[in-house]
């Protein structure tokens, strides 16, 4: 364990130490034994007593993260629940949360959990408002999520938002502030020390850079390409109502402008919450939201060839300037004009390479998405008998996505290349989910029963429509398609995926000491093949609430014990296409220059596809001690999925890609939770939580093909990971080095087949980004009015690989590098661990860049004021000032150790190329209630 590590965990562990210590030593809470079983937990379609609780299921209260400064609810997750395994995979405003329950369970279906927002069900959640949030409820194993079949295989978070009250108006606005700032810096080549590698890796580079033109040019490109964000939100909702009618309205507002221009994310959110109780037999339930979000977008995750503005802000020379006009020679045409490169208003060229630009030319590339959205969800309840309520719901969710981007024909070199170029992209997305449930419930003496039946039908209907084309008239400067004139191309493409499901649950409990409850879903899909479309998901758990038997009914110390356990299985089948298995011709219009061409696109078929099925083993404890001051959860869990769908590719036979269910992979863990209130006072009180996670997983077997190659390094031109039965998903394969050869510099790779010469025999498996545990630590102390709130994430044992270093120690052409290359190999006998400059060793995937990614973070602290009916008419006014990723612990050398940079393909986590950093957030808030 990493010296940095170790020392943080070790103060955290002192802290607990004193956090139980006093737990046991103070006064005993008075909270009743009754008041503590009636607490409930949504399960989906209702809900349970805690106590009665039989699954994996955790709570995040909206008083862990109401006060940070976040734009998806994913963040609001992180740190906060054990087995939620959150990574910010890029700082940029509005990026995408990549949040895993309890691990990996497929390589090509989606493994994004369900998100339940009142009821509307959906995997985007982009544009949720943490704000309007009371709680979220995480159910983890099968034995909970299978209850929503398909789209519960990854697990699902039950999203409940705030509602109105009953006599009890209240208006409420909430706003802050923020600057942001880089967490880290990378460290590159100054002008001298540039020019010195230059003339190792070849003469005439120095003598293109010596050029009088250049003369008296040192450009900082960190300071032209950073600067400060600003974060900035507002909130006002009004809550009002009475006995038969209750509402709950809002209006949002938020903007971030990142650290790295043009990047911004903008929101504007309304939503209504309805109640109403038309008869004593009748309740109306409606939920409303329309969401608009825009979003432009600073390409990261690139090499800088291919306009990545972070690496190419690291490794652009300093000698170039920004624009043309400010070489100190500009040449021109005979009539004495200037020529491109060198007009006014453009970026200059680089002299090795015209179209490789510098990072403020890539900053200028528009690339714009707005999108719109409208949820609802209508819903009644019935009381047809006694005990017997019927519910009706239907829920819309409807997208509209508008993407555009540009790159003019005259700012930058490959604009001039492409005469303009650019392209719109138009998509529909709709979801509507019509369901139907029965409850009936019965309680009598020691006997507590609650049936649930119901279906659903699912329909979702998507649309897309892509223009693009180049060659633009002079002085555009906005996409147009019909001012194309060259390589006019138009794609419209749309599907309409079905679902039908059948689903039940009976909850069984006996004098509180004994729970049974099982669960079945019948679902099937239009996606899947013939004879394959239906699948059968069934789910057992029970639990043993000991500490309500007699024999320890007097335990001054034992609050609370229950065993847990349940066996369930889920099925998979989204993310595919919706007609995955039908043998298809795609068409798509070509018009290059006017003449209408059809490009003829064929999809094979997959007659067999099927279900992918993990099957869920879990097994808990849940302890209490005095009177629950200390509460201490553990699960132990192992998740097995069978007949993965992979694509596999024919085409060496003429066949293209197919969809196959072909592999199998497991998932096993252990969780623990502990919440202990530590001091609890008059004027002082003292609250901690912590959880921790051990997760590990592997490929068991893989049919048609020994492995699967993805996350290619374009800068090298291979494949980073490899999937195989026996090793871990997302493993990182390449070659192993074992020593820089002290007399030519080169890299000396291990012989692992034993053939006496280096060949891609040699290649094995060199890392793993799955971290062996990860944990969140939270405190929350009060003093009078004041608050203070600090949240500690930390992971341990995952790797990262460091792709971005390849463009930034790989020494073979004119690019700057970092100066980690000080430290090259330059004379023979030198014993280094850095190769020569323009050495061809260097460009291979190797353990060389596999770093420890293990990290310990400061997440976020919090402190605040209230003060308590300061006006008249106003009962409370809070202000607040919060720092989030203030310190991090770590070895990892690049921007940050939370990153993915191909977070958007299945199964890849831990790697690092060019990907917007992370950054630290100060903001000042004011929170107010009327």
């Amino acid at each position: 364990m990493n010296v940095k590590i170790s020392r943080s965990l070790g103060i955290i562990a002192a802290l607990y130490f004193t956090a139980n210590f006093n737990a046991q030593t103070t006064p005993r809470d008075t909270v009743s034994k009754e008041q503590k079983i009636e607490e409930v937990v949504v399960i989906g379609y209702g809900s349970v007593k805690k106590s009665n609780l039989t699954s994996a299921v955790s709570t995040v209260k909206s008083e862990t993260f109401d006060d940070r400064p976040i734009y998806n609810v994913g963040q609001a997750l992180q740190g906060n629940a054990a087995g939620v395994n959150v990574i910010q995979s890029s700082g940029k405003p509005g990026a995408a949360i990549d949040v895993k329950i309890r691990g990996n369970n497929s390589i090509s279906s989606s493994v994004n959990p369900l998100y339940v927002v009142d009821g509307i069900q959906t995997f985007d959640i982009s544009g949720i408002n943490p704000d309007d949030i009371t709680d979220m409820t995480i159910l983890k194993d099968a034995t909970s999520a299978a209850i929503y079949g398909i789209n519960g295989s990854s697990g699902v978070v039950i999203v409940t938002t705030k509602r109105g009250k009953a006599n009890k108006p209240q208006l409420a606005f909430n706003a802050y502030w923020g600057m942001s700032k880089t967490v880290n810096n990378i460290d590159v080549l100054n002008l001298d020390q540039y020019k010195t590698l230059m003339a190792e890796i070849n003469p005439s580079f120095l003598t293109t850079i010596n050029n009088p033109r250049y003369e008296g040019i040192n450009t900082n490109w960190r300071d032209e390409v950073f600067r400060t964000g600003f974060d900035q939100n507002y909130n006002v909702n009004y809550s009002f109502g009475n006995e038969k009618v209750r509402a709950y309205t809002a209006l949002g507002y938020q903007g971030i402008d990142g650290i790295i221009d043009p990047a911004r994310f903008e929101r504007i959110s309304a939503k209504m919450n309805l109640d109403a109780k038309i008869t004593n037999w009748l309740k109306l339930t409606g939920n409303f939201n329309y969401i608009n979000t825009g979003l432009k977008n600073t390409n990261d995750n690139l090499g800088t060839s291919r306009g990545g503005v972070i690496l190419s802000a690291l490794n652009t020379p300093s000698f170039l300037p920004i624009y043309g006009n400010q070489l100190k020679v500009r040449d021109t045409d005979t009539a004495g004009n200037y020529l491109d490169g060198y007009k006014d208003g453009q970026f200059a060229l680089n002299p090795f390479q015209s179209s490789w630009e510098n990072p403020v030319a890539y900053q200028s590339r528009k690339n714009e998405t707005q999108t719109q959205r409208f949820m609802s969800n209508l819903g009644l309840e019935v009381n047809l008998l006694k005990n017997l309520v019927w519910k009706p719901t239907v829920s819309f969710d409807l997208i509209d996505v508008t993407n555009d981007q540009f790159t003019d024909g005259f700012q930058t070199s490959y604009g001039r290349q492409q005469k303009g170029i650019g392209g719109k992209y138009s998509s529909t997305y709709q979801d509507m989910n019509i369901e139907n449930t029965l409850t009936y419930t019965i309680k009598s003496g020691v006997h507590d029963l609650a049936l649930l039946g119901g279906n659903q039908i699912h329909e979702k209907r998507n649309s897309w429509h892509n223009y693009s084309g180049r060659a633009f008239p002079e002085g555009t400067i906005a996409f147009d398609y019909n001012s194309a004139t060259l390589d006019l191309r138009e794609t419209l493409v749309k599907e309409h995926l079905r679902e039908l499901s059948f689903f039940g649950r009976a909850l069984y409990t006996y004098d509180n000491k004994y729970t049974i409850m099982g669960v079945f879903r019948y679902n099937g899909s239009s996606a899947l093949a013939p004879g394959n479309k239906w699948g059968f998901f069934p789910g057992v758990s029970g639990a043993w609430t000991v500490s309500n038997e007699d024999f320890l009914a007097d335990n001054k110390i034992l609050s609370e014990l229950k065993l847990r356990g349940g066996w369930g299985q889920s099925g998979n089948a989204s993310g595919i296409p919706p007609y995955s298995h039908y043998n298809l011709e795609r068409l798509y219009r070509i018009a290059p220059v006017g003449t209408p061409e059809v490009w003829n696109g064929h999809q094979w078929d997959s007659s067999d596809l099927g279900w992918e099925t993990t099957t869920d083993a879990n097994i808990g404890l849940d302890f209490g001690f005095l009177n629950n001051r200390i509460k201490l959860s553990a699960d132990a869990y192992k998740r097995k999925t069978k007949d993965l769908i992979v694509p596999i590719s024919f085409e060496s036979a003429g066949i293209g890609t197919i969809l196959k269910n072909i592999g199998d992979m497991e998932n096993q863990g252990l969780e623990f939770a502990l919440n202990t209130q530590n001091f609890k006072g008059e004027n002082f009180n003292w609250n901690t939580n912590f959880n921790i996670s051990f997760t590990k997983n592997k490929v068991l077997s893989l049919n048609y093909r020994p492995n699967i190659d993805v996350a290619n390094i374009e800068t090298v031109g291979a494949n980073l990971v490899r999937f195989t039965p026996g090793q871990a998903i997302s493993s990182f394969y390449g070659y192993q080095v074992d020593h820089i050869d002290s007399q030519t510099g080169d890299i000396v790779y291990k012989d692992n087949n034993g053939n006496g010469y280096f060949d891609t025999g040699d290649r094995t498996f060199i890392g793993n980004p799955n971290p062996d545990f990860s944990f969140g630590f939270s405190n929350n102390f009060s003093y009078k009015n004041w608050y203070l709130d600090i949240l500690i994430t930390g992971s341990y044992g995952g790797e990262i690989y460091n792709a971005s270093r390849f463009d930034l120690e790989m020494m073979n052409d004119f690019k700057n590098q970092s100066t980690a290359v000080l430290d090259r190999w330059t004379t023979p006998g030198q014993i280094t661990n850095t190769p020569r400059a323009n050495s061809q060793s260097s460009q291979y995937v190797s353990d060389r860049f596999v770093e420890d990614g293990s990290f310990l973070k400061l997440k976020s602290a919090t402190l605040g004021y209230n003060f308590l009916s300061p006006f008249k008419g106003v009962s409370k006014i809070n202000l607040y000032v919060t720092g989030q990723n203030l310190l991090t612990w770590t070895d990892y050398t690049g921007f940050d150790p939370e990153v993915n940079a191909f977070n958007t393909t299945n199964g890849v986590s831990g790697v690092d190329y060019g990907t917007y950093p992370q950054v630290r957030t100060f903001i000042f808030g004011l929170k107010a209630n009327f």
